[in-house]
């Protein structure tokens, strides 16, 4: 295993850079405090993680003087190097990209699918969409720029709240010249500012502000000195890293394990799946199940039902028609644990659900009653008080209860409009 002094990796934002004994990049990550990520790497009993320190014989650092260079540098090497434990976390579809487009104004999209779009360029991979659209944000604030892919009458939202020109993709509207070198003088910035150097663009800003001030031309500079504010907001507000994905997997999985040894569950919670009912007044019943795979949300697994036998409001009897139905697809992968959004009647009804099926010996079943945070497993004994678990599994089981109520909630008001 590879041997590491703490002491000498610096407390500072960068990234790092596992290799083998060939001085191949094996892992590649980013770190807001690099001595931090590497102690817990050190300390983490994930099993990739203690596969990756056993085969690296070699680590490198480099520092960045902030989270935002460290982003895009991460991603930079990624691309040029494509270590493999990068890829046994994370699928290639799953990685994101910044697209600038060949429309007349080019728009700013991230994306998974590059290829789907015309472009002129790219930026990514990158791991983190959430912290790529709240980085994209915090330059939009700035920096207007347009995302709408198609033309239209009206001037959209974010020409309202700011966002962009509102020429950039309004239908029919007369463009100036001089508004066409304001958008581009945008997307020019920006693209240093995605590049990572903002020392650079805030030198060359102050360069062009003393021309201008040397030839009269204060109104100009005023201009440019606004922008030059706005650029080191931008660097002084981006915050944009999250725990990378080994962190994650570690907490999720002594979170799943917690909830094996609690529940009394026959296997690993690998697969769970959580049901839930909306209906009005009786009407408009449906009914859904998620799937979470390893802790994380997995989208492809969604189950939409339409309540058919149950015409009154009655949320455990809805819960066993969709249990039945759920469980006569014999070529749907069965979960190891159940969650049903409700008290111990859902949790009887779902519980008969599946003595019918003769799955109750396979498959765990819990039911979250949210008003008296109170979890039933067993109808022999009284329910598990959600503060008996440890924070991280109270987050975990709100979370997963949560994604479940806002999809069927869609998925319901959805059915109401049509």
């Amino acid at each position: 295993m590879i041997k590491i002094e703490l002491s000498k990796i610096p407390s500072q934002p960068g990234v790092y850079i596992f290799k083998d004994k060939n001085q191949r990049p094996l892992y590649i990550g980013k770190a807001k405090n690099l001595r931090k990520r590497i102690a817990f790497y050190l300390r983490s009993d994930s099993l990739k993680l203690k596969e990756l320190l056993e085969v690296a014989e070699y680590l490198e650092i480099i520092e960045t003087k902030n989270e935002a260079e460290a982003i895009f540098k991460e991603s930079d090497l990624i691309k040029r190097f494509n270590p493999p434990f990068n890829q046994l976390l994370r699928d290639d579809t799953n990685y994101f990209y910044i697209i600038f487009t060949k429309h007349q104004f080019p728009k700013i999209i991230i994306t998974h699918q590059p290829h789907n779009f015309n472009f002129y360029k790219i930026f990514g991979p990158f791991s983190e969409g959430s912290s790529l659209r709240q980085f994209l944000k915090i330059i939009r604030s700035k920096l207007p720029f347009c995302n709408c892919l198609e033309s239209h009458f009206r001037e959209c939202l974010n020409y309202q709240l700011g966002l962009c020109y509102g020429y950039c993709c309004t239908r029919n509207f007369k463009v100036t010249e001089k508004e066409k070198m304001e958008y581009y003088k945008n997307l020019e910035m920006i693209e240093k500012i995605l590049n990572g150097n903002f020392t650079q663009l805030k030198s060359e800003i102050l360069e062009k502000m003393e021309s201008l001030i040397k030839k009269d031309q204060i109104y100009e500079a005023q201009k440019l000195q606004n922008v030059y504010l706005a650029i080191k907001k931008i660097e002084e507000e981006v915050q944009i890293l999250k725990p990378d994905s080994f962190y994650i997997e570690n907490t999720r999985r002594k979170v799943l394990l917690e909830l094996k040894e609690k529940l009394n569950l026959v296997d690993f919670p690998k697969i769970i799946e959580v049901y839930d009912i909306s209906h009005l007044f009786g009407n408009f019943r449906v009914g859904i199940s998620v799937s979470f795979f390893d802790g994380f949300y997995n989208p492809q697994k969604l189950r939409k039902f339409k309540i058919k036998t149950v015409l009154k409001p009655d949320d455990a009897r809805m819960i066993y028609e969709v249990l039945k139905r759920r469980f006569s697809h014999d070529e749907w992968e069965l979960p190891n644990l159940i969650l049903i959004d409700g008290g111990k009647i859902q949790f009887k009804y779902a519980k008969q659900a599946l003595e019918e099926k003769d799955l109750d010996k396979k498959i765990g079943l819990i039911s979250f009653a949210k008003p008296s945070r109170k979890i039933f497993y067993d109808l022999n004994k009284k329910p598990i008080n959600l503060e008996e678990f440890s924070l991280p599994t109270q987050n975990f089981i709100k979370l997963i209860d949560l994604k479940a109520h806002q999809i069927v909630l869609k998925y319901h008001r959805r059915l109401r409009e049509k």
